[in-house]
């Protein structure tokens, strides 16, 4: 992949780790002496274009964002109460998939930087065609932001492993955050097995990228030390 920097996503299963192996490689980061920007420090209501932050080593970013689009997505459209369809999803996540990549992540990879986020098309993938009132995986691979960010797919796909059932438990076991609607025990295990899934694997490698499965059925320490681990072995600019 000819980029001048280096893009890496972590994905996988509501309540299977990502933030305690995003949060590791944070601290990773900043003990190598990086200087790191975190989007969710950014209060501004407008979302950071890369000379905002073009001095930051490594930028961390997410999905959905928390401005504009993100903020519809997040606020409205993950309601439970009165659910929005799939395809109306798709078309969000899209938009504010592609307003982040043209602002933000493709200039800092031209510039160099290194860009790690938490979740990205892969879950848009696994997630909406399987929604109710949704649209075929073809349609949803079609929209611009998705199209996008598959031709500029992430040199590494991490995704953290832990069963459904697994995860559904650390979701229950939380009581300040809203579980919002993608986090139901039968859609879970649909997710889990389309991450697992042969034509999810294939479909990354042939735009460039690896996959990496990531254990994080374990202890908080055995999550954190894994991903130190495969950060170390992706990254060698400590």
């Amino acid at each position: 992949m000819n980029r001048a920097g280096k893009f890496i996503i972590v994905d996988g299963l509501t309540g299977s780790g990502k933030s305690t192996v995003l949060n590791a490689i944070q601290d990773w980061a900043r003990d190598c002496g990086h200087k790191i920007f975190r989007l969710q420090d950014w209060k501004e209501a407008t979302p950071p274009r890369f000379e905002d932050v073009s001095e930051f080593d490594i930028l961390f970013t997410y999905e959905p964002t928390r401005t504009w689009v993100g903020s519809a997505i997040r606020y409205e459209l993950s309601n439970t109460s009165d659910p929005y369809s799939g395809e109306e999803l798709a078309h969000a996540f899209a938009l504010d998939r592609h307003i982040q990549y043209k602002r933000l992540i493709l200039p800092a990879l031209e510039a160099g930087k290194i860009v790690i986020q938490d979740r990205g098309v892969s879950s848009s993938l696994v997630y909406q065609p399987i929604m109710p009132n949704s649209v075929p995986l073809e349609t949803i691979m079609a929209l611009p932001g998705n199209k996008l960010a598959l031709e500029h797919a992430p040199d590494a796909l991490i995704l953290t492993q832990v069963s459904a059932q697994t995860a559904m438990e650390r979701i229950r076991a939380r009581d300040d955050e809203s579980k919002g609607v993608f986090a139901e025990l039968s859609f879970m295990e649909k997710q889990e097995e389309r991450f697992n899934s042969d034509w999810f694997k294939t479909l990354f490698e042939s735009h460039g990228s690896q996959l990496f499965q990531l254990d994080t059925s374990g202890t908080l320490e055995q999550s954190r030390t894994n991903a130190t681990t495969l950060i170390n072995h992706l990254l060698t600019t400590c």
